[in-house]
């Protein structure tokens, strides 16, 4: 019966000592884990794009940045390559390219793809995980 209990008392212990690194690794993962921040994009954009007509028509859409805590600065500091980036991206669409919500949906993410290949060219890295549109008319 002595044997049953320094082994009783080796496995609890085991079972302590596992619980306690795995908090420890999870408490670690999490700090890893990037912040995310929002960086909004300030006065709203109004660019003109051509129609299959020859026909000016507008667009007028809040823009806001998501990207992580540790690329805010970068985004902050690159400001106007930024927003040129976007205005000549949204200039650049077509009719079907912005009317609906799939094709809403796909100028978001081409748009991320637009401004990040902007960035990588002038930072060598790529800070923005979305472009999130506030509000979107068309006109």
């Amino acid at each position: 019966m002595s044997l049953i209990t320094p082994l009783k008392q080796f496995f609890a212990l085991s079972l302590i000592i596992t619980s306690l690194l795995s908090t420890f690794a999870l408490a670690a993962d999490e700090e890893n884990t990037a912040q995310p921040a929002y960086v909004e994009l300030t006065p709203d954009f109004i660019v003109n794009y051509t129609t299959a007509s020859n026909r000016l028509k507008y667009i007028k859409t809040s823009i806001t940045l998501q990207t992580d805590v540790s690329h805010e600065a970068i985004i902050q500091d690159n400001m106007p390559l930024i927003r040129d980036a976007l205005v000549m991206f949204l200039s650049s669409r077509t009719d079907e390219q912005v009317s609906g919500a799939q094709a809403r949906e796909k100028t978001r993410e081409e748009a991320a793809v637009a401004v990040n290949a902007a960035m990588k060219a002038e930072t060598n890295q790529e800070p923005v995980k979305s472009v999130l549109f506030a509000s979107f008319l068309t006109q």
